[in-house]
């Protein structure tokens, strides 16, 4: 079984290939700028409550960050 920390390492990795893949024209953090508003645009036209879905993101982050944070290095 993967360790939490590695788990959200793998998740970061993740994230960071996606966004190299979502647009090579501009760096990663501007990548993610525009990832994060069109999943706004998408859940506009998806009937989706962004705030809602971002409050359950948050909620999953927090709770990897806390399970890494109870392991043993």
């Amino acid at each position: 079984m993967k360790s939490t920390n590695a788990a959200n390492r793998y998740r970061a990795m993740r994230c960071a290939k996606a966004l190299r893949r979502y647009d090579t024209d501009d760096d990663l953090p501007t990548c993610l700028t525009d990832c994060l508003a069109d999943a706004r645009h998408w859940c506009d036209r998806n009937r989706q409550s962004y705030a809602e879905l971002d409050r359950r993101a948050y909620d999953h982050y927090c709770s990897e960050v806390a399970e890494a944070g109870k392991e043993k290095p």
